[in-house]
């Protein structure tokens, strides 16, 4: 009886001056990976050399252009290698490769398209801003997804073939993370998550924890109004029309007892009751036509 054939898994690590660890997580993720490919985001380091060194493939852009790009660039160039398994991961070893195995299952049985590692096992190593911001980030996350993950932004995740052909994210920034998982809903992709271990060092981000957070946080309310119109415009009217309500509740009450209208409550809640009114109509007017483009 013939042997069934192993999957073909390519391994994908986007990096921007990471000469410190990229060579160590190439060297271990080689052992899993029929081929590992390093997308250098303009870095100005040795990157791309050391990555070559440990028997990488180095794509390179010239300039930085942000995560998402390059997990853009990634994908597209899992489109051309056609495997069966792409396995992501981040270049800074906060993610250990050894755990591939474990993350590939869910895909190599079927059960699932798009694997995300999660980190709520190991949620007490987790800094308390880092914490906070990761649960925030989940919520609104699993808003626009209608998918309740606990750990939204993990960057180290598996797609099966199906999910590398249909997923075409569009966000430049760091928002992609939480697009790929809306994106993968709306396409009735298979979702998991698997827990998994997390290392963080001192020289592992260069981003600004809370720039950063404000700056995802901003991209998903702006994807929620366009992939969920009706909830987000009818939700924002609808607390502004219960607030208009009580105001003018309110006048009502003032004007009985003294006879003449409060000229602060009365504005109050025409204004609330109007702008209300007209962000549930444009929520109501968006969803009839992001529908019919579906």
């Amino acid at each position: 009886m013939a042997k069934p054939s192993q999957p073909k898994i390519l391994v994908v690590v986007p990096a921007y001056n990471e000469e410190r660890y990229i060579g160590s997580v190439i060297l271990k993720a080689r052992q899993y990976a029929d081929e590992v490919i390093v997308l250098d985001d303009g870095s100005t380091d040795d990157t791309s050399e050391i990555a070559r060194l440990a028997g990488a493939t180095v794509i390179r852009h010239e300039e930085n252009r942000g995560y998402g790009a390059a997990i853009q660039s990634l994908l597209a160039e899992a489109k051309k290698k056609n495997p069966d398994i792409l396995v992501l991961l981040d270049a800074d070893s906060q993610h250990n490769p050894d755990e591939i195995p474990s993350l590939i299952k869910p895909i190599i049985s079927g059960d699932s398209d798009l694997v995300v590692g999660s980190r709520q096992q190991q949620k007490v190593k987790i800094p308390p801003y880092r914490r906070v911001g990761l649960r925030v980030l989940s919520y609104f996350s699993g808003i626009l997804s209608k998918e309740k993950l606990f750990d939204s932004e993990s960057g180290f995740r598996v797609f099966s073939r199906k999910a590398i052909t249909v997923l075409e994210p569009r966000e430049s920034g760091m928002a992609i993370s939480a697009e790929t998982i809306a994106d993968a809903a709306e396409k009735g992709l298979k979702i998991t998550e698997v827990p998994i271990s997390i290392a963080y060092t001192e020289d592992g981000s260069t981003l600004n924890p809370v720039r950063h957070g404000v700056g995802v946080l901003t991209r998903i309310m702006v994807m929620i109004s366009e992939r969920r119109p009706l909830f987000f415009f009818g939700l924002g009217g609808s607390i502004l029309v219960v607030l208009g309500l009580i105001a003018g509740v309110r006048t009502l009450h003032i004007y009985s007892i003294q006879g003449s209208l409060p000229p602060g409550n009365a504005l109050l809640a025409v204004l609330f009751l109007t702008v209300g009114i007209f962000s549930i109509f444009t929520g109501i007017v968006l969803h009839t036509l992001t529908s019919r483009k579906r």
